[in-house]
């Protein structure tokens, strides 16, 4: 009696085809499975050492523009804001929020992503189109004579670099 191979030659095909199939497309990513990168907005919200900066910004409105383009943030941290003598987001939450606005603009440089090493001595042009003065002593630099003491946080959207006190025109 002939047994029927070609029978078991499909069956044999159907299962591996149904084996690869389901390897393959069990293996693919939804956009919900993804861990997204953090923006500045989120460094910022997250990071204890900023929290009278959030709540400025958080004051200003201005989060959701910290999410969006390539920036270059000089972000002041809780020591910085207190060497200007302020230890609490009260005393520049008082101001009018055009103001407010006004001075974390003058910490940002707008659709450039640089990086310590790419931060050259002359000027830049903050978000709120003041200038800002870029000098190197030594390994330091400094912008409007506020010293960079962190570099180059990375963000999904941009770099921060954290300065010793609050950016001030001069």
């Amino acid at each position: 009696m002939k047994k029927n191979h070609c029978i078991e030659r499909y069956l044999t095909f159907f299962l591996i085809a149904v084996l690869f199939s389901g390897a393959l497309f069990s293996c693919t990513e939804d956009d919900d499975d993804r861990i997204k990168p953090k923006t500045l907005t989120d460094v910022i919200l997250e990071n204890e050492q900023f929290s009278i900066l959030r709540d400025v910004m958080l004051y200003a409105e201005m989060s959701d523009a910290l999410r969006t383009d390539e920036l270059t943030v000089f972000a002041p941290n809780n020591n910085s804001f207190g060497k200007a003598g302020i230890f609490s987001s009260d005393a520049v939450t008082r101001l009018p929020k055009d103001s407010v606005r006004s001075f974390l603009r003058s910490h940002i440089i707008p659709k450039q992503r640089l990086s310590f090493s790419q931060l050259t001595p002359g000027s830049q042009v903050s978000l709120n189109r003041n200038t800002l003065s870029i000098t190197r002593m030594d390994s330091t630099l400094s912008v409007n004579k506020s010293d960079i003491i962190i570099r180059n946080v990375n963000a999904a959207n941009g770099i921060i670099h954290v300065i010793d006190s609050v950016v001030v025109r001069y």
